[in-house]
């Protein structure tokens, strides 16, 4: 029988770290590192948008402050907007602020409304707290950051600077002299925000939809002692972008940004600012995290790197309401800024035991000193995180980082280029051959080999009879949301895109529009839809897009937006406002800010009022349109609605009078008449309606010399379709080849000659 051996106490010693080592290289010991853990009782209820998440030292618990909702939530039984997370039973404690008991410590409670969807500090009671359920363009995006020194989380958002005390539970306006979007005008979308602790101050960058050149903030500075807002006057700067955080890297004192969504392409760009010198600088690691958008980035106290986690990709459906982003699968980034090295620590397969972000948000994450990572997933799940940050696989990296400068574009319709690819050569004389050997009367639909995608409802299209091209910038809410207009050349039957579209993220098939101008490139954002706010100038030979504060000019010729200096004398109602095409220029009707109805004639790029002597005709969404009668210089007005509705106005541009026609047939003729266009040879005002005439859907016909209403029976492939409209149609007629176009919300392109001699037309009555 052999003796053991008896150990000494080093060796004991030695024997025991081996053990620990093992067991935490394992994952075994104190719980699983780079795993996650979903803490089951932990889960918002009720849909708040990009809840705030952070870590309070004061408290030394993680919080959720606040998280964009509707008002409507707050009939119910819901959370609080402010809850701190309670480590002994792993649940979300209501953070009611001192004195208010509006319910139990956790789950729903009934906290008091506001009185409407408008961004404020008050509730229906008076009590000082923000109003997150505001509706329309708001946006919070990374905007906030946390105040060592003076114990608080400072915001910026909807116009507002303003903090929360997370020890005495007080929110506070605090109300600077200026701002960035006092300064720059419009509203701020998707921007962030990092706390200089060295000099106490607040670093912001990012974000769109403000009026400046670039159509970002630039980089702003916010001192804490000051309670003031600083813009820096800098040579150089990121390329603008959204949905990008910022971190402080206290060693250096310097603020690190990655990434973004520049709304046409996703970037993979690391910068970095030192707020002591103001100078931005690029630094090109061989390796990087993907591009992407809406990622967490997080100062790690001891590790004394930045993590980066999560974020959102491109997609490019075609289908109706498609995707347009996509979540990525769920990655833990390192990056040394001293060394200027990124790291894949971890990459999630996405599933049941892992987190889900956003799809084009921002994740939601905080880290503690102890470097425990928190997140609050989409579904108001949240998890939690012990990260081990020494022991990294390399072959992650180099199999799944890129290099950079790289971009993610979306692919398709989207992508100019895809209109040319796989397309047989485009033959002009075989287009003009079957235009000439049109039938009268008789719509045909054109073999267009590619169409844009996706639908362009609601909206009409434009006749540039310069350059025999039809333009059309149309959709909004479900439909195409880009600020890419499509041309569509009549010579060639093709479709061309000018330039990748911008998409407003959240607001891409949203019941609402971007509250905003111009993207960051200059173009401007499609409206919830576009109606009839567009039109052609042939003084300028450019589409105009008449809708917004400013007045938008495309030009096909070089493919690009330009924008008036001043802003237009009307109310921007893209419900109301109606533009017309005439020999002379655009002319646009629309109500004056503050008063009655009125016309305005396009020169030199400046709205100009025509006097008017009377009262123009109701306007409604596609219950009115405009037409110019060529022959007898004149405007026709056309108006399904009030005691006139079907009846038509003439409207004399030189002296500005007025007078109802008194049409026949007109009690029937009170139908949309958003599409309405003279034909010259036939002397006609055609409209994109139909009225029903002995059981037959027939096109409804103003006749301009007989002052009456006729219906018309055109055959072949109808564009309008079934019905007596089509809300995404736009009609319009080419004066070189006497021929009407229409293209409907699928871009389908039929064109007709019309000649009434030959036409079974009835009268209306």
């Amino acid at each position: 029988m052999s003796r053991i051996p008896k150990w000494s106490r080093l060796t004991q010693s030695k024997f025991a770290r081996a053990i620990l080592i093992a067991l935490l290289l394992s994952g075994t010991a104190l719980g699983e590192t780079n795993t996650w853990t979903k803490l089951d009782k932990a889960t918002i209820t009720g849909r708040r948008r990009e809840p705030p998440l952070v870590y309070s030292p004061e408290l030394g618990r993680f919080c959720v402050l606040g998280g964009l909702t509707y008002s409507g939530q707050y009939r119910e039984p819901r959370p609080y907007d402010v809850l701190a997370l309670d480590a002994k039973s792993n649940r979300w404690e209501n953070a009611f602020p001192e004195g208010r008991e509006w319910g139990p410590k956790f789950g729903p409670c009934k906290a008091p409304r506001w009185k409407g969807e408008v961004w404020g500090f008050r509730d229906a009671e008076g009590n000082v707290r923000p109003n997150w359920s505001v509706y329309g363009t708001f946006s919070l995006g990374s905007a906030y950051a946390h105040d060592a020194e003076g114990k608080r989380f400072v915001f910026y958002a909807g116009g507002s600077t303003f903090s929360y005390d997370p020890v005495k539970r007080v929110w506070a306006d605090l109300a600077p002299a200026t701002h960035p979007m006092k300064e720059t005008g419009g509203k701020l979308l998707w921007a962030s925000m990092a706390q200089d602790t060295a000099s106490r101050q607040l670093i912001l960058f990012g974000g769109g939809n403000v009026q400046s050149e670039r159509g970002d903030p630039g980089t702003w500075v916010y001192s804490h002692a000051k309670n003031a807002w600083t813009r820096l006057a800098l040579d150089e700067q990121p390329p603008q972008r959204a949905n990008s955080q910022l971190v402080f890297d206290p060693v250096r004192k310097k603020v690190i940004l990655f990434g973004g969504d520049q709304l046409d392409q996703l970037v993979a760009d690391t910068w970095e600012f030192d707020p002591a010198t103001t100078k931005w600088t690029r630094h090109s690691p061989p390796v990087g995290p993907s591009p992407r958008a809406g990622h967490a980035l997080l100062w790690l106290p001891k590790s004394k790197r930045v993590l980066l986690v999560g974020g959102y990709g491109y997609a490019s459906s075609t289908d109706y309401v498609g995707a347009f982003y996509r979540r990525l699968p769920l990655e833990l980034w390192l990056y040394d800024p001293a060394a200027q090295r990124w790291q894949l620590l971890r990459r999630f397969a996405p599933g049941k035991d892992t987190p889900t972000g956003p799809s084009n948000g921002v994740l939601r994450a905080a880290i503690n000193e102890a470097e425990e990572l928190l997140v609050v997933a989409d579904d108001g799940s949240t998890w939690t995180c012990k990260l081990d940050v020494e022991h990294l696989d390399a072959s992650l990296t180099k199999l799944h980082g890129v290099k950079p400068g790289s971009v993610e574009r979306r692919t398709g319709p989207y992508d100019p280029a895809w209109f040319a690819k796989d397309v047989p050569a485009a033959d002009p004389k075989k287009v003009a051959a079957t235009l000439a050997d049109l039938p009268a009367n008789r719509w045909v639909r054109l073999a267009t080999p590619k169409l844009p995608r996706p639908n362009m409802d609601w909206g009409s299209a434009v006749f540039d009879s310069t350059n025999d091209l039809i333009l059309r910038f149309s959709g909004g809410h479900s439909a195409y949301s880009g600020t890419a207009p499509i041309v569509y050349d009549i010579r060639t039957d093709r479709y061309s895109l000018p330039f990748t579209p911008e998409m407003p993220i959240e607001y891409i098939h949203s019941n609402d529009q971007v509250n905003g101008e111009w993207s960051f490139k200059g173009n401007p954002w499609m409206t919830g839809h576009t109606y009839k706010a567009t039109g052609f100038d042939t003084n300028l030979s450019q589409m105009v897009f008449a809708c917004h504060e400013y007045n938008y000019f495309f030009d096909p010729k070089v493919g690009k937006w330009s924008r008036s200096t001043e802003r237009n004398p009307y109310a921007p109602n893209m419900y109301v406002v109606t533009l017309c095409s005439t020999p002379t220029g655009a002319v646009v009707w629309a109500d004056k800010r503050g008063g009655d109805a009125g016309l305005w004639r396009l020169e030199k790029k400046v709205w100009v009022p025509i006097p008017i002597k009377g009262t123009l005709p109701a306007k409604s969404p596609d219950r009115h349109g405009m037409a110019f009668d060529s022959k007898r210089e004149r405007f026709l007005l056309f108006s399904a609605l009030d005691r006139n509705k079907g009846d038509v106005m003439s409207v004399d541009p030189k002296t500005g009078k007025t007078a109802w026609l008194g049409a026949a047939g007109k009690a029937k003729a009170a139908v949309a008449s958003r599409e309405t266009v003279y034909l010259p040879d036939q002397d006609a005002v055609l409209g994109g309606a139909r009225v029903e005439v002995g059981g037959t859907w027939r096109w409804l016909l103003y006749d301009c010399k007989a002052n009456a209403w006729k219906a018309v029976l055109f055959t072949g492939e109808d564009p309008i379709g079934k019905g007596s409209f089509n809300n995404s149609m736009g009609l319009m007629f080419d004066p070189k080849r006497k021929l009407v176009w229409a293209v409907g919300q699928n871009s389908h392109v039929h064109v007709m000659r019309v000649d009434l001699e030959k036409a079974e037309v009835a009268a209306v009555k």
